[in-house]
């Protein structure tokens, strides 16, 4: 996703300095000079950047001292990606002009790019120091931010750039990323209804659309958000999913089977699928069609305690008391804080004759319970006038 949200940042982003040379040349280097420059330009347009670089370097060879020419010889070695070779071009600049905000803003524009986000930041704040108008210094460093997880100080970077153009689709979407990373969603939908409302929408932004919806308990809306999505990109499982698990948590049980069976379908190793069609069974009351999925989906994640207790159960309903108990401990031992867990183990306890541990299971289960309740109604104390 930073991949992607990264490249509406144009390659033509990094700085190049065309000026003259900082000391006073001879006339036969002026001439040298200017014919150097004049070439360069024309290499430049014709992207021929390997001539480029001979040009810049005939500049140094002249002028070693010149910032602007080593800025630009950077740019060009990493047109031809010599990161390394680049890095150090621009490296020199710096040392040579620290206030030359071009060749800070290509670093950090170099790390960006080979993911780099943590070092990137440093340079790039510092371009933005020098230049407080370069957008795309600002939109790297918006990426460089989401890259190491400083998603508050991403948004206020995307929420200046938005200011200045409310409809760059990029800019929309890293915003949508960056609030929903905050779980943030309200403003989340804000901005993926604004970027739906621009051309050529997704599917991956509709789905995404979908779960801001889902997030915000608006689950039916996001149902067709996802069909949507699902419309653009038919085949592919992952948007399917998503459709399938949004009827199965309406519990529109027929739908949510059709969609979660066709899944499997297509592939029949997508664990999660396998897990909700065998709740679906479950539920239902047919354990035993429930448990080849159950068991794929307990196989695939034994550290869940969704899957181990939904094994279990069935089990316990289809006759394998032991093999039931031995999953429903194994869901206990993973959560000890819910109450149906310690149920469901105690009365399978006590059925196979193991009455007092039973009982202990039962009596941790009511205490749980006991214990919710209790919260909520301090809570609800909490939320009355007196």
């Amino acid at each position: 996703m930073l991949r992607r949200l990264f490249f509406s940042i144009s390659c033509g982003c990094l700085v190049a300095c065309f000026v003259a040379a900082q000391h006073a040349p001879t006339p036969h280097e002026k001439e040298l000079l200017r014919n150097h420059y004049d070439s360069a330009r024309k290499f430049e347009q014709a992207a021929d950047w390997s001539a480029a670089e001979r040009e810049w370097r005939g500049v140094l060879r002249v002028t070693p001292d010149d910032a602007r020419a080593w800025t630009n010889l950077g740019t060009a070695l990493s047109q031809q990606k010599k990161t390394a070779e680049a890095s150090e071009a621009w490296s020199r600049a710096i040392e040579l002009n620290p206030n030359l905000p071009g060749p800070h803003f290509n670093i950090g524009l170099a790390l960006v790019r080979m993911e780099s986000y943590r070092e990137a930041i440093s340079p790039l704040r510092r371009s933005l120091r020098l230049q407080p108008d370069n957008d795309a210094a600002q939109r790297a460093l918006a990426v460089a931010l989401i890259g190491t997880e400083r998603f508050p100080e991403a948004t206020r970077e995307i929420a200046q750039l938005l200011a200045r153009s409310p409809r760059d689709a990029g800019l929309l979407e890293m915003a949508a990323q960056s609030f929903q990373r905050q779980r943030r969603f309200s403003e989340a939908l804000t901005v993926l209804r604004r970027r739906l409302g621009l051309p050529q929408p997704t599917s991956q932004l509709w789905a995404q659309f979908g779960d801001a919806l889902d997030a915000n308990g608006r689950t039916t809306e996001a149902v067709e958000a996802y069909g949507k999505a699902l419309e653009l990109e038919p085949d592919s499982t992952l948007i399917r999913y998503g459709l399938g698990f949004l009827y199965w948590k309406l519990v529109r049980y027929d739908e949510a089977e059709r969609e979660l069976v066709e899944v499997l379908r297509r592939d029949a190793d997508y664990a999660r699928a396998s897990f909700l069609v065998g709740d679906l069974y479950l539920t239902k009351g047919n354990a035993e069609r429930a448990l080849p999925f159950l068991r794929k989906a307990a196989a695939a994640y034994p550290r869940d305690f969704d899957t181990r207790f939904a094994l279990g159960r069935a089990l316990v309903i289809t006759g394998d008391h032991s093999g039931g108990i031995e999953e429903l401990r194994a869901a206990v031992a993973l959560d000890q804080s819910i109450a149906d867990g310690h149920f469901q183990l105690g009365r399978a306890l006590t059925r196979a004759g193991f009455a007092a541990e039973g009982k202990q299971e039962l009596d941790k289960a009511r205490q749980l319970n006991e214990a919710r309740r209790a919260s909520e109604e301090q809570r609800l104390k909490r939320r009355l006038p007196e």
